[in-house]
């Protein structure tokens, strides 16, 4: 599947696989909007290859797929006397945007909130400390008794754009249509990695001046965190050395191809970023529909 433009940049339309009768097909169109999330509206830039674009649309600069971002999440878990749990509702209730912006020493931040509703099953996942036996009689009893007496903070980090965290295509691994398959690389910036322990530790205090008996925290790692969240591999800016859309998502040198989602995003920030893609996704589709009365 690729999107085809001319020589001049003009895109003519989508090339795709019909999946009801596994024949190629081609729709000719007079603006393309891509919207499929940041790794794969990455992966069909980068796919969409020609003579005149041999390495992909928009990407004059290298910039698909760069700037990847997810959201790296940390917390803490507190062990009470008291049954902390009722499951009876209504769940998610306290949260806190004090250190969003205000981290002494750190660049960014985030919420802290005591997401998600824990199930049991989840809590055995995930909410255990570590050493915790998960199985057999003892394990029962450690669920049994720790379940409804432990309470959890968490909350996402604002995550440092970083040019090598980025979708690019690998070079053998191909889906069954012959496309090759998004490949994610690189590592979160250090100040990320800074931020998640600040912020971890605002959650174990939190915890401790609750009267928690016991305190842990959810490990650190630097590693690629673009399993949830994803943004920014399309970002929007001015200068096409550095970014992939203008403000409104159209794509540098091809004055017919959007992006709309949170590819554009520069920052995907400290809180869950669906309410700003809603909110980019209409700002964007209104300026396109106004362009040229919808043909420009």
């Amino acid at each position: 599947m690729q999107i085809t433009a001319d020589n001049n940049g003009v895109v003519r339309g989508v090339q795709f696989i019909d999946e009801t009768t596994t024949q190629a097909r081609t729709i000719e169109a007079r603006h393309v909007v891509v919207s499929c999330g940041a790794i794969e509206s990455a992966r069909l830039l980068l796919a969409s290859r020609s003579p005149c674009h041999p390495e992909g649309l928009g990407n004059h600069h290298d910039q698909v797929g760069r700037n990847l971002q997810g959201h790296l999440y940390v917390g803490a878990f507190g062990l009470f006397d008291e049954p902390v749990i009722d499951m009876d509702g209504p769940g998610v209730s306290i949260a806190s945007c004090d250190y969003n912006h205000d981290l002494d020493g750190v660049i960014g931040g985030g919420v802290l909130a005591n997401e998600v509703i824990k199930l049991p099953i989840l809590h055995w996942y995930w909410a255990l400390p570590s050493g915790m036996r998960r199985w057999g009689v003892e394990g029962k009893h450690v669920m049994r008794d720790s379940y409804r007496r432990t309470s959890h903070l968490n909350g996402p980090v604002q995550e440092i754009p970083n040019p090598n965290m980025r979708v690019t295509l690998d070079a053998t691994i191909t889906d069954r249509h012959n496309v090759p398959v998004a490949r994610l690389s690189g590592r979160l910036h250090r100040e990320s990695v800074r931020a998640a322990h600040a912020l971890r530790a605002k959650a174990a205090a939190w915890m401790h001046a609750s009267g928690a008996r016991d305190v842990w925290t959810t490990p650190i790692s630097g590693a690629l965190t673009a399993g949830q969240h994803q943004a920014g591999t399309c970002r929007m800016g001015i200068d096409p050395a550095t970014s992939v859309a203008d403000a409104f998502g159209r794509v540098h040198g091809h004055e017919n191809l959007w992006v709309m989602d949170a590819s554009l995003h520069v920052t995907n920030g400290g809180f869950n970023p669906v309410l700003t893609i809603y909110a980019l996704a209409f700002r964007c589709a209104e300026h396109l529909a106004a362009t040229d009365g919808g043909r420009g």
